[in-house]
């Protein structure tokens, strides 16, 4: 939808900033000539299979065409889209063209779409397959000796070693977009861990530690090590003369001096060191290692000697080390100026973009300096607080960070815990390093915390059941545990379960599982260590204070003020996310998850349904029936259906609008509405994908940003607000930061209303969502993301443990699962803050 207005004009200050979008430059009288390029295999017979060309033969075989007709098809003046999409800056023949490579030929045809004038760029919008085709040739015009991985470029020039055979390599991100000041280039500072290239051998050696002579045989945890190491990463060989990239899909039971094959050229069975021996002359040195899988329909077993890894494979960040995540976190959270004087000499570069042969031919360049605009302060809410002598205030911060002051205050409903207990799994740790908990040091200052805060608990523990880390490897033994915690000695049921952990363990999961859906106990974790931690305390035990009020239903803070077109009548806010598995994960599903607030006129209590679905589906396909079941559970605690609905979605790009208007909100209203009852509905996009980064313009601060400014790190302060310059010319759309960036460079939240049933102007929308920023029950300070939206992130998480605990006691994966239902006594608290 259109905005209602020109932009808001509400705000307790306004602020000079640079955005890091660079202005498009262009001849007006240029054009795209847009050609579609299909390519298949050339059948010989009936009998020959026709197999799906992989995007990566689809490079390749453009490129052999290319070579052999560089006249025809000249490669400054042509980009590619890797799939089925050229675009030329001459033009190009047409029909049908043989290729050979590697011995099998393929059929190329190429047929002209379109003439693309580059005058269009004026237009409103601009049309897509301008935009489409911007997009390709800047990419591939940046592509020069370079990484590509996804949207971003990464140069081998800019890189420092992790360790482990893992490097970190600085690149940038960068994507074309329409705005009010016209097409402009999103630049952003990139940092990404890589697996380095070369041996495969000496990958192993670094990475796992395993030395290499001719007589290393793979014990079977170095044999599943090795396996989990390499499965699903690209390879070449090196006895060979093809740069075929092979994918490895795992180990060879046999090691290589036992592998037995028929070779259909002698007739007859042949030894793989012998066959190796014969056909390539060269030896194979480690005859006792398996050798690689290298394919999923015929035999192609390869010595690991002959492989090596393909350059630019991503190392996943979830696999990084402790003292790996902090280097690569301590690279990556640059200063701001910092981070911007970088992204400028990035833009500066002679291999910068727009700056190739590429885009001469096409005409295009980019104007080198940052967009500057102008943004809004948003004035910050009033809160409702309790001080320490039970008496309700109004207060509003005047700190650059928004923060209230947890010591000084109680929570404003502090709950009673009457039954509750310590599970303390760090009792026996797992290795010397770890230290088991002090049970009676954390015990004394958590009560005395808690009961500062306003949370009536007991002196006294039910009970502290002792337990150990090896417990949380065996899903059975877990339980047991667990289930002798479900009570206390006298028959009551535990409120809370404390469990302590000597470390992080995977056995996390099995623990959320088993008391969030089998015995109903909410739980607690904490990190022995953390816990121990005398200097830092008061920090920690504050934290655990906000969690636990949470958990048991109590209220940490809410607003003062009732909220923008909202507290007239019963509202619901909802907020829905789809958390997808890892990249290289192929068959596990999709967990949708959905939140909503059970309480008004002031929205801090939430419920949440979660549900599985088919790997990577963005649509959540049960929303209706969650959303259903919400609007019941509302209706059942406050006697009345909400009248008015905001709901929240999460993770979506501007591609998907139309699915969550067409098929969310139509899925959502169907589900819902009777004839009696038909609420009032907006809809709101929360998204955290983009490059904007903002930089507040200060002439006096150095580029090398050793000059501090207001709120003590060089962000923008919290409740800065643009709608007007980089934002989208035609939708209702602004970006917020509306938390204290303390660390490296804040990020703003792009929000997209689409539906909107309540006539919100823009402040009014900007208001509302980040006043609502201050009410998330973890923090004492606003946060990046509205609390809906947040609070589905953390279910959508939380049911992506359920579903791998869930893998571990089945030993399977599966497309789509069922997830157990919350057990009765957990799904109307908020089990995951």
């Amino acid at each position: 939808m259109r905005r209602p207005d020109r932009g808001g004009s509400s705000c307790a200050r306004t602020l000079d900033l640079s955005v890091n979008h660079f202005l498009i430059t262009y001849n007006e009288k240029a054009v795209i000539l847009h050609y579609l390029i299909h390519i298949k295999p050339r059948t010989l017979a009936k009998t020959e299979k026709i197999y799906e060309v992989s995007r990566f033969e689809k490079l390749s075989i453009k490129n052999e065409l290319f070579r052999a007709h560089q006249k025809k098809f000249p490669p400054s003046s042509i980009a590619y889209d890797g799939e089925s999409n050229l675009f030329g800056a001459v033009r190009l023949p047409t029909g049908e063209f043989e290729v050979d490579l590697r011995g099998r030929k393929f059929v190329v045809g190429i047929e002209f779409k379109k003439k693309i004038e580059l005058s269009h760029l004026r237009d409103r919008p601009i049309p897509g397959e301008l935009l489409q085709g911007l997009n390709v040739i800047v990419r591939e015009d940046s592509l020069k000796q370079k990484i590509a991985c996804r949207r971003n470029i990464y140069s081998t020039n800019r890189a420092f070693q992790l360790g482990r055979g893992i490097t970190a390599l600085l690149g940038l991100q960068q994507t074309l977009a329409s705005t009010e000041t016209g097409p402009v280039l999103r630049i952003n500072y990139s940092i990404t861990p890589f697996i380095n290239s070369g041996p495969v051998l000496q990958f192993l050696n670094e990475h796992l530690g395993l030395p290499f002579d001719e007589m290393t045989q793979l014990t079977e945890s170095e044999r599943s090590a090795v396996k989990e190491a390499l499965n699903g990463l690209q390879v070449t060989v090196t006895h060979r003369r093809s740069k075929e990239k092979f994918t490895a899909l795992g180990l060879t039971s046999l090691v290589t001096e036992k592998i037995v094959f028929r070779d259909d050229r002698l007739d007859k069975e042949v030894n793989l060191v012998d066959y190796y021996k014969n056909r390539y002359l060269i030896e194979i040195k480690f005859r006792r290692l398996p050798c690689l899988d290298l394919s999923k329909n015929q035999m192609n077993f390869v010595p690991m000697e002959f492989c090596e890894l393909v350059e630019g494979q991503r190392y996943p960040r979830d696999r990084l080390r402790g003292e790996e995540e902090r280097a690569l976190r301590q690279v990556a959270s640059v200063h701001p100026m910092r981070r911007k004087k970088m992204i400028i000499e990035m833009v500066h570069a002679k291999d910068g973009p727009c700056r190739g042969e590429l885009a001469k031919k096409f005409k295009i360049g980019i104007i080198s300096d940052m967009t500057q605009v102008t943004g809004r302060v948003l004035e910050c809410p009033n809160l409702r607080l309790k001080n320490l002598r039970g008496k309700f205030y109004k207060f509003r911060s005047q700190d650059g960070d928004c923060q209230w002051n947890l010591m000084k205050n109680k929570l404003l409903e502090g709950q009673k815990l009457e039954h509750w207990a310590i599970l303390d799994f760090s009792a026996k740790p797992s290795n010397s390093s770890q230290r088991r908990l002090d049970t009676s040091f954390f015990t004394e200052n958590l009560v005395e915390r808690l009961r500062h805060h306003g949370i009536q608990i007991n002196k006294d523990p039910a009970f502290v059941q002792e337990s150990s880390m090896a417990a949380l490897s065996s899903y059975r033994r877990l339980y047991g545990e667990l289930k002798k915690a479900k009570q206390t000695p006298n028959g009551h049921p535990i409120q809370l379960l404390i469990c302590a952990m000597a470390g992080r363990h995977p056995g996390y999961k099995s623990l959320k599982l088993i008391c969030e859906t089998e015995l109903g106990i909410m739980t607690q974790c904490c990190i022995s260590y953390q816990a121990n931690d005398r200097a830092k305390k008061d920090k920690y035990l504050g934290n655990l204070a906000l969690k636990i009020n949470a958990k048991l239903g109590g209220t940490n803070v809410e607003l003062y003020d009732p909220l923008p077109r909202m507290s007239d009548r019963p509202f619901m806010l909802i907020g829905a996310d789809v958390n997808h598995p890892p990249c290289r994960n192929t068959t596990s599903p999709s967990i949708a998850a959905v939140v909503a607030t059970v309480n008004y006129p002031q929205p801090h209590k939430y419920i949440s349904r979660v549900r599985c679905q088919k790997h990577r589906v963005e649509q959540i396909l049960e929303l209706g029936e969650m959303c259903k079941e919400l609007v019941e559970r509302y209706a059942g605690i406050n006697g009345v259906r909400p009248e008015k609905i905001v709901y929240f979605r999460d993770g979506v790009s501007d591609g998907q609008f139309d699915m969550v208007l067409n098929k969310e909100l139509k899925d959502l209203k169907s589900s819902i509405e009777t004839e009696q009852y038909s609420p009032t509905i907006t809809v709101v996009v929360a998204q955290k994908r983009h490059h904007t980064r903002l930089f507040p313009f200060l002439k006096d601060v150095s580029v090398s940003g050793q000059r501090r400014t207001k709120n003590g790190i060089g962000n923008v302060p919290p409740g800065t607000v643009v709608d007007t310059g980089i934002v989208d010319p035609l939708a209702f759309n602004f970006y917020l930061c509306s938390h204290f960036g303390s660390l490296g460079a804040s990020k703003p939240t792009h929000y997209y209303v689409l539906h909107d049933e309540h006539g919100f102007t823009s402040d009014e929308m900007q208001k509302l969502i980040y006043d609502l920023c201050f009410t998330f029950a973890r923090c004492t300070k606003p946060v990046s993301l509205v609390p809906p939206v947040y609070y589905a992130d953390l279910v959508a998480y939380r049911g992506r443990l359920y579903f791998e605990g869930l893998s571990t006691r089945r030993l399977t994966s599966f497309d789509h699962a069922v997830l157990p239902k919350l057990h009765e006594r957990v799904e109307t608290g908020m089990f995951y803050a």
